[in-house]
């Protein structure tokens, strides 16, 4: 799985993680969302990568996704950030996954 980065998404990542080296995770969300199949993507920073894991090539920001999740995603991604907005978009080949999606710091959790 690869992810492309946009260089204001790269910025705004970098800014919010600091000088630590913590992996950011792509996650299908679904609590509180109903069923298993409804969910929303999100982004979380973690204190570290997780044994569950799997690498999300990147042209930057380390990223992470916990293998259960891939199945709800495409083969290549794209995450922009809003303009004007501390969120992110998420797209892939053929669908938008979202707008909005927010980053949360899971690393004092």
């Amino acid at each position: 799985m690869n992810i492309q980065i946009s260089e204001r998404a790269e910025r705004f990542l970098r800014q919010k993680i600091g000088s630590k080296s913590s992996p950011v995770r792509l996650v299908f969300d679904s609590e509180g969302c109903g069923c298993g199949v409804n969910g929303i993507p999100a982004l979380w920073i973690l204190p570290a990568q997780d044994e569950h894991d799997m690498i999300i090539h990147s042209n930057g920001v380390p990223f992470v996704m916990g293998r259960v999740h891939a199945i709800y995603f495409e083969e290549n991604l794209y995450l922009d950030l809003e303009e004007g907005f501390p969120s992110f978009r998420l797209s892939g080949d053929s669908q938008l996954y979202g707008q909005n999606i927010r980053l949360l710091d899971k690393r004092e959790d």
